[in-house]
């Protein structure tokens, strides 16, 4: 998998949403600007976004990610963010290392900015970090049928 710095939504270190309520992804990430980007022109980014330190709660948190786009406001920032994707919300007990928020193709409907905004209620989260981007493909194994014969 390739992840280039520049689609990345997420810090170095990775965001740490953890006061409840809703805090936004690191970098917004510009589709407007002309650079390579990774893939043919044809290639289908795919969003991944991946717990890298286990997150804890004094309480029962949960954490929901949601991807939003944004138009040009005509003086090129960006515009009134709506939702296009989000996750179910997610209890702290699940929030372990490698889980994954939204894998797959970027939805339909994107326009020219887009970031990630985390939302935690019910508990504040005490610790852990995720890091998101856009990647030209996931690392994932293919899944085949119980009792599947070759």
């Amino acid at each position: 998998m390739l992840i280039d710095k520049q689609n990345q939504f997420s810090a170095d270190a990775g965001d740490t949403p953890t006061s409840t309520g809703s805090l936004a992804s690191t970098n917004i990430i510009d589709l407007g600007v002309a650079r390579d980007i990774g893939g043919a022109v044809t290639d289908q980014l795919m969003l991944l976004c991946e717990v890298v330190t286990a997150f804890t709660s004094g309480g029962s948190a949960t954490l929901q990610v949601q991807f939003q786009t944004a138009p040009d406001n005509g003086s090129g920032a960006p515009g009134s963010w709506s939702t296009l994707a989000q996750s179910d919300a997610i209890a702290v007990a699940s929030l372990v290392q490698g889980y994954k928020f939204l894998p797959g193709e970027l939805p339909g409907g994107t326009q020219r900015f887009v970031r990630l905004n985390y939302v935690t209620g019910t508990a504040a989260l005490t610790a852990g970090a995720l890091k998101a981007g856009l990647v030209p493909s996931l690392d994932v194994q293919p899944v085949y049928p119980r009792g599947y014969v070759a």
